[in-house]
């Protein structure tokens, strides 16, 4: 199986800390995004939404990282991705990511890294609200439990906890979400959670 890739990209982050987790060895293509190869009528073939990551395995070509995770995990028996009722928890909370969590600190990202010599303060504030607005949902959500859907470590976690990798760059305020703070050092302890964090630039 091959996973086109970039390191930077949160989303790839959770591909790789999910192939860890599962033991499994995939073979990394490099996809330079800062020369544009993501546009290439090559890779666009692959994924036309010019994005990383892409996995091909065969005739199964796959984007969007968290289709990518659930097709890897349900390769095998995996309390990550359970073949229960529970699947659908586990859903509720990726589904959140890629709807409102990774948004906002996408938004951050985007002008803390990507518009560095002059960022928008208006943009900049609206993502800084959103954050700390989901980031409280996680905080109460996290109250009562070990990780995101109980006491078990599931493809939820790591689809979440990858934003938070971002937490010194985008100086994220964490100081009011303690539960998220004692979650992050859980999820970094479990295999491939290291690989969470995004490289030094």
């Amino acid at each position: 199986m091959k996973l086109y890739t970039n390191s930077f990209s949160p989303n790839c982050r959770k591909v790789y800390a999910v192939e860890k987790h599962l033991g499994i060895e995939l073979e990394h293509e490099h996809v330079d995004l800062r020369a544009g190869k993501q546009h290439e009528p090559e890779y666009l073939r692959l994924n036309p939404n010019g994005k990383v990551p892409t996995l091909v395995d065969g005739d199964v070509v796959l984007w969007e990282s968290n289709a990518i995770n659930a097709y890897l995990a349900g390769r095998q028996e995996t309390a990550l991705w359970p073949r229960s009722s529970e699947r659908y928890n586990i859903l509720r909370w990726v589904f959140w990511e890629s709807n409102h969590l990774s948004k906002a600190v996408g938004t951050i990202i985007g002008q803390k890294l990507f518009n560095r010599e002059n960022p928008d303060q208006a943009i900049l504030e609206s993502g800084y609200q959103d954050f700390q607005k989901y980031a409280g949902v996680l905080n109460n959500a996290l109250e009562s439990s070990s990780f995101l859907t109980g006491d078990t470590l599931t493809l939820a976690d790591y689809s979440v906890a990858v934003w938070f990798g971002y937490q010194q760059v985008c100086e994220l305020p964490m100081d009011e979400f303690g539960h998220v703070t004692r979650w992050l050092g859980q999820v970094a302890e479990a295999p491939g959670g290291s690989l969470l964090a995004p490289p030094q630039a």
